[in-house]
């Protein structure tokens, strides 16, 4: 059996393996994770996927008797040293799954209607939008390909769908002025997080995760851990960020005090009692566009804004010719 415990509000993962000569050791990893109630879900979650491994029979499964349930666990088994992030939508896309398909189905009878039906449960039960629908699917196929490779299936019944093109969404000055006001006269904390956001366009996940020791004074820098690439990357501290860094309180390691994403919810409620439908990525997008109309060059813009793809800065650039040509068409056609 293995366990869960903390150690200096790290959750680690404790369990006996077994050597040549029968003899049992005790063996403790990492798990790199906050104690929070949220990543307490993740990390049983490990476990038991851990305990799946340890206790999974040295004989081979027979290839058409492998269920849902259990091609799931030696799924996640064989995908170990992917993100924490990455199969936390592996375990969401397989928990949606398997309101269609049981966990004790075998994987070999499932057929295309299957995955339509999967479509239509997560579009007309679920509500989920065409781009999370097709990013569940794309999972789906992630795993249908391992399925195919380790021989459990022969035949492809999963094909992808195609990202739509989200428009991009940026807070207007005058919007943004209020909202700030408003948590400036009503909360000096998330005042402050909206304002860091701002200031660096950091990705909210980023934001939340980040430590004192990430922060560094001397050389004008900050770390940042990418959660999407699973790298660490550089970003400039320039006055204004040391202006706000340096009047929040340090407490903790943390340099904001949220436990994860999941506190932001301030966020959603003041949008909605202003009827605005921003999110707090649009702050990020916000960002872009600034420096796009900043005249920032493309090549400065892409690595202030971290990406790896110059195309994806590229849209912030034809997203501000638009804007700027439908001014200037404004400017002619005004008295027709």
């Amino acid at each position: 059996m293995a366990s869960i415990f903390a150690k200096r509000d790290v959750l680690h993962l404790s369990y006996f393996i077994t050597d040549y000569r029968g003899e049992k050791h005790r063996k403790t990893e990492s798990l790199k994770l906050k104690d929070t109630r949220n990543n307490r879900r993740i990390a049983q979650k490990i476990k038991e996927e851990k305990e799946f491994e340890l206790n999974r029979p040295v004989q081979k499964l027979l290839k058409h008797r492998l269920t849902l349930g259990e091609g799931e666990k030696l799924f996640l088994v064989y995908k170990k040293e992917t993100a924490e992030r990455t199969k936390v939508n592996y375990r969401s896309m397989f928990r949606h799954l398997s309101a269609v398909v049981p966990k004790n189905f075998f994987v070999s009878k499932i057929v295309k209607e299957d995955v339509e039906k999967f479509k239509y449960y997560m579009r007309e039960k679920l509500g989920l939008k065409h781009n999370t629908i097709a990013s569940y699917i794309k999972d789906l196929k992630t795993f249908w390909n391992w399925l195919i490779k380790e021989k459990f299936v022969s035949e492809n019944i999963v094909d992808r769908i195609p990202l739509k093109e989200n428009p991009i969404v940026i807070i207007p000055p005058d919007h943004f002025k209020k909202i700030l006001t408003i948590f400036k006269n009503r909360n000096k904390k998330h005042y402050n997080f909206l304002m860091f956001l701002k200031l660096t366009g950091l990705r909210v996940g980023e934001a939340v995760s980040l430590q004192w020791s990430d922060i560094d004074f001397a050389s004008n820098r900050i770390k940042i851990n990418n959660q999407k690439g699973k790298r660490v990357e550089l970003f400039p501290l320039y006055p204004k960020i040391t202006e706000i860094l340096k009047s929040l309180s340090r407490d903790g390691e943390k340099v904001f005090d949220f436990k994860d994403k999941d506190s932001l919810n301030f966020w959603k409620r003041e949008m909605k009692n202003l009827g605005y439908s921003y999110t707090l990525h649009s702050i990020r997008k916000t960002f872009a566009t600034d420096l796009v109309n900043g005249n920032v060059s493309v090549f400065d813009a892409m690595k202030l804004l971290r990406h790896r793809n110059i195309n994806t800065t590229m849209k912030y650039y034809t997203f501000a010719d638009l804007s700027r040509m439908g001014n200037e068409a404004e400017k002619i056609f005004k008295s027709e």
